[in-house]
């Protein structure tokens, strides 16, 4: 960011008051404050230029794209592998299932890589891991071969879920990161909805194998591009500059104003090297002990329940949406399967302005109305919408599926893509809930979020046929609503308990002090 740009907004000089956990000053004099505080570095990756950072939100969502729809976009081209493996049809559902459970365990071994060596080397490791697996996939002779292929891939694709938006996040304001995460995901899905389109007609033209062959091509040219573009986002900050305050002799002890600090200027060498950060490998024991300890947090375990719940029925939808549909009185053909998920386009359409850049106007409008003083809580109230319109529509999904004959088509077509974007609400919230609330325990409580809500949703997912062959379509889809709904009721006592919470959890273990 160029100083110019700097100007723009004021920059609070004292600390705010502090009261029930993080309440930072996000209006000064009617002025948005910058938060974190940007430092005169011009290799702090917040002062990266508008084009830059637009760049490497584009690479990332590109990689997220392509790493859904390899570990999660199966659904529209299921019958097809399925039927290539008869007699073990059974056994070819955990094709579908396994994913969710091994994208939960790469965020486990990846963020903590992450947190210690750096974003960048793990991102292109990913990148890289991500195209061996798919092309172990498409040269897979065996179902149990295909099925290694697709968890060693899933291992590489959960990154998309903790690391990739994380890296979005650093490089923006509090104030911004909103619509930057609602970009991030409406690329990633924008891009994805496409793809699920015309992945039924590259299987139909080429066969599901080179369907994996395709993404190989496509992900080297995304790592190319990032080698040279996806720069270190990981920049250490002190406790002062985290809640917006200027740096100071007032406000760091023993430390020199940053603007009397000597920084070497940015040059494309340094942002070329794998790996610019010295690697703390002392301190991993550490981040799976803050792993641990969101899991105590009734913030982050909330949250983790919210998405797990979301994203499990979704994946059930996801595996069973083909078959309804192929079957009487439906009939859809294999093809027009991909336009059934290029709903999840529409959702997208509407979550950016909805979910994104409303969010951001929420926060500003209940900031101004505070005093300025900004709280975690007021990402909550977006939640609202998309978890009412998952809930209805998901009971819709259920009806239709088990009496397809006096249900129109389009509810299964709607309840599938709202239990989508059920999900995306509850990941956008979870997302910036639990990096503005805990912002030096950011990626371990990702981890948390992403991972858990991983191995949750296999457990729903893996359970989904024993369910719907003994309840049905209708009882195992309202069971799973109103799960749904139940976490997201909790939105509303957490709206007024919140700070108290982070006061309480400061006090155990330290959450608003820097490692």
């Amino acid at each position: 960011m160029d100083k110019s740009d700097i100007s723009h907004f004021e920059i609070a000089q004292d600390p705010p008051p502090r009261q029930n956990g993080i309440h930072v000053e996000l209006f000064k004099d009617g002025e948005v404050v910058l938060i974190p505080t940007p430092s005169a570095d011009s290799r702090d990756p917040l002062n990266l230029p508008a084009w830059r950072k637009w760049i490497l939100l584009i690479l990332v969502s590109a990689y997220s794209c392509t790493a859904v729809v390899l570990a999660s976009g199966m659904g529209s081209i299921f019958s097809v592998v399925e039927a290539s493996y008869p007699g073990q049809e059974a056994k070819a559902n955990d094709l579908m299932t396994y994913p969710t459970l091994f994208m939960g365990i790469g965020n486990l071994i990846s963020m903590p890589l992450a947190f210690t060596i750096g974003r960048r080397p793990v991102f292109l490791a990913s990148m890289l891991l991500l195209i061996a697996a798919a092309v172990w996939c498409q040269c897979s002779t065996s179902l149990n071969s295909h099925i290694a292929g697709r968890n060693i891939m899933s291992l590489a694709a959960g990154q998309s879920e903790a690391l990739s938006p994380m890296i979005v996040q650093e490089i923006h304001f509090l104030h911004e990161r909103g619509r930057k995460i609602a970009w991030f995901i409406f690329i990633q899905n924008i891009a994805s909805g496409g793809f699920f389109v015309v992945s039924t007609y590259m299987v139909s033209a080429w066969g599901w194998r080179w369907w994996y062959g395709f993404f190989s091509v496509m992900n080297a040219v995304i790592l190319l591009l990032s080698i040279v573009f996806v720069t270190e986002s990981q920049y250490e900050r002190t406790e002062a500059a985290m809640r917006g305050e200027a740096l100071s002799t007032k406000t760091i002890e023993n430390e020199a104003p940053d603007a009397a600090v000597e920084y070497e200027p940015r040059c494309w060498k340094d942002d070329l090297k794998p790996m610019i950060i010295k690697p703390r490998w002392h301190e991993i024991p550490t981040f799976y002990k803050h792993i641990l300890q969101g899991l105590f947090i009734p913030t982050t375990l909330w949250l983790l329940l919210l998405n797990g719940a979301n994203l499990g029925t979704y994946v059930i939808e996801a595996s069973t949406f083909s078959s309804v549909l192929m079957a009487p009185p439906y009939n859809f053909s294999f093809n027009a399967l991909g336009y059934v998920q290029a709903g999840q386009i529409v959702d997208c359409l509407v979550f950016l302005p909805l979910l994104g850049y409303g969010s951001d106007l929420v926060i500003r409008e209940l900031s101004r109305r505070n005093n300025g003083l900004y709280k975690p809580e007021y990402r909550l109230p977006v939640i609202a919408i998309p978890a009412i319109v998952g809930v209805i529509c998901g009971i819709m999904y259920g009806q239709a599926a088990q009496n397809p004959e006096r249900w129109s088509v389009a509810s299964i077509v709607i309840g599938y893509n709202a239990s989508y974007f059920a999900f995306l609400g509850a990941n956008i919230v979870g997302i910036t809930y639990a990096v503005d609330s805990f912002p030096f325990r950011a990626a371990p409580f990702l981890v948390v979020i992403c991972a858990g809500r991983g191995f949750i949703s296999f457990g729903l997912s893996y359970a989904t046929l024993p369910a719907v062959n003994t309840l049905g379509y209708a009882k195992t889809m309202i069971v799973e609503e109103v799960i749904c709904a139940a976490f997201a009721l909790f939105a509303i006592p957490m709206f007024f308990i919140g700070p108290r919470i982070r006061a309480y959890v400061e006090r155990w273990c330290g959450t608003e002090k820097s490692v």
